[in-house]
This record gives structure tokens, sequence and C-alpha cells, in this order.
């Protein structure tokens, strides 16, 4: 068995995870594509709430990390 399992087992695992890696790409292109697309339905209902004349005040987003206090 010897090296030959050893290599065996390494090329297994590095298969397993160029797999593994070319599936997160995949899930990480359908991600992006769905927070464009929610991106654009934000815009319309903003777009849509400024033509109807009502006055919706927008909050800042808290941006400060969170406390660990």
């Amino acid at each position: 068995m010897g090296k030959a399992g050893v290599r065996e087992t390494g090329a297994s695992s590095s298969r397993s995870s160029t797999v593994e890696v070319n599936s997160l790409k995949e899930e990480v292109t359908t991600l992006r594509g769905q927070l464009v697309a929610q991106n654009e339905r934000m815009n319309m209902i903003v777009q849509a709430l400024a033509m109807s004349g009502l006055q919706i005040p927008i909050p800042e987003p808290n941006l400060a990390p969170p406390s660990t206090s």
C-alpha cells in the first residue's frame, strides 16, 4: 500500500476540494444574481413610494461593529 495509497488519498482529497470549490463558486454566482434582482425590486418600490408622495424616512445603516461587552 505505502506511497500509492497516500497518493490516491491526496488526489481524491484534491478532487473533492475542487468539486466543493466549484460548487461554492456556482452558489456565489447564484446569490449575486439574487442580490441584483432584489436590489432592482427595492429600487422599483422606492420609486413607486416617491411617486406616490408618501414620505418615509430611511434610517442610516448602523455600520458599527457589534459590542462585545
